[in-house]
């Protein structure tokens, strides 16, 4: 019989137990008995572009005022500038929130830390459609409140600048990217992953490590580009 009527004897192993080292090979287990919400946790690499890309040239097409380019434009650079914000802090404060009891334990892990103990389990490496875009709205909202006439650019670019965090987080775990720049912010993921997990939140960019003084180049063993 397993031991809770919802989520698996596996889940309640990886979750409660000794937190196992990151293995790039590992799979990261079943979550829930009940296939839809299992399907629910997973997502497909290629979902986030296939989702955000067609909204991104609604947003910028139909409701941004073309009339004057140069506003427009800045509200995008805004709003992808945004998103590092919003990645740092999501990452650092909710991702790595430390649980003190088991139920925080489990949603813990369902949340983030299955990513550290499989990293490379591509079926839980992009965010899934109810989270990005619960997240989404909810940006649509601050925007709404904070820059009404500027909403679509603003949230345009906060999508292109997510859409870049899905690449270059996928790119540090499944690629080794050609350029400097690619192979710099893989180095900066890794060592969080490999090196030092309380540190090196920001993905898509290093400015916030800097900025907060969270920034590490302590080497890992997967420290090899």
């Amino acid at each position: 019989m397993p031991r809770h009527p919802v989520i698996t004897d596996a889940l309640l192993d990886a979750a409660l137990g000794p937190e196992a080292k990151p293995d790039p090979r590992a799979s990261s287990p079943r979550f829930f008995h009940s296939p839809l919400a299992e399907r629910l946790t997973r997502a497909h690499a290629a979902s986030p572009y296939a989702l955000y890309l067609p909204l991104v040239a609604l947003l910028l097409a139909l409701w941004t005022d073309w009339s004057a380019p140069a506003p427009a434009l800045a509200s995008v650079a805004a709003g992808a500038l945004a998103w590092t914000f919003v990645e740092y802090w999501l990452h650092r404060l909710f991702f790595h929130l430390r649980p003190t009891t088991d139920p925080r334990k489990v949603t813990s892990f369902v949340v983030h830390r299955h990513h550290h103990v499989a990293p490379g389990d591509p079926t839980r490496l992009v965010a899934t459609w109810w989270q990005s875009g619960g997240l989404a709205l909810a940006l649509l909202g601050v925007y709404g409140l904070v820059a009404p006439a500027t909403r679509a650019p603003l949230l345009a670019g906060t999508l292109l600048g997510y859409l870049a965090y899905e690449l270059v987080h996928y790119s540090a775990h499944h690629r080794r990217p050609r350029t400097a720049l690619g192979r710099a912010l893989r180095r900066h993921h890794l060592r969080h992953h490999f090196a030092d997990p309380g540190r090196n939140f920001g993905i898509s960019s290093p400015l916030w490590d800097l900025v907060f003084r969270t920034y590490s180049s302590r080497q890992g063993p997967e420290d090899r580009s």
